[in-house]
């Protein structure tokens, strides 16, 4: 092969990830999930280890385990309204990373755009799940049923504004 057709054998992409950087991103998410959610050091140790086995052997479902175990950590204590929706929003975002990892190699890279239908779901999800959250837990206060009707009616709303809006998307490209 000459020198001339060896200069033509890489390919531009956009700009990229390293896969370690995926790989990492699980346990700093479960270790930071870990560190604002639960009152109990033990159960933040088991929520890190768990989700560091997750990304060491992903077949393993270490990080599903390492959300289960979050879960559980937080039964310790009565979570107030701040908590449970960054709950949520830890658990979905481990979730979606859970799902990425085995595909993922170490040494690979990852080219942003490719992510981005993986982020617009993150998006849209707790675009929804957070205002429910918000009003299943103010439902359990004495005063909270107003303002549950009022964060339903805000997230059934923001629901039909991105269905409409993704709709009118689609029906522009044929």
């Amino acid at each position: 092969m000459n020198a001339g057709a060896r200069a033509n054998d890489r390919m531009r992409t956009g700009p990229a990830v390293p896969g370690a950087v995926l790989q990492l991103l699980l346990v700093v998410v479960a270790a930071g999930g870990a560190v604002l959610l639960i009152p109990v050091a033990g159960w933040q140790f088991i929520v890190v280890g768990t989700a560091l086995l997750g990304m060491l052997f992903p077949q393993s479902l270490g990080g599903w385990l390492s959300i289960l175990c979050l879960a559980i950590g937080m039964l310790m204590a009565d979570p107030g309204i701040w908590q449970a929706m960054v709950a949520v929003a830890v658990a979905h975002i481990m979730c979606a990373l859970c799902t990425l990892l085995p595909l993922v190699p170490w040494r690979g890279r990852v080219v942003l755009r490719a992510l981005r239908p993986s982020l617009y779901r993150l998006l849209a999800v707790q675009a929804v799940a957070q205002p429910l959250t918000a009003a299943a837990m103010l439902v359990q206060r004495e005063d909270g049923f107003r303002l549950a009707a009022l964060a339903g009616a805000v997230a059934t709303t923001a629901f039909a504004v991105l269905f409409l809006l993704r709709t009118r998307v689609r029906s522009q490209h044929p």
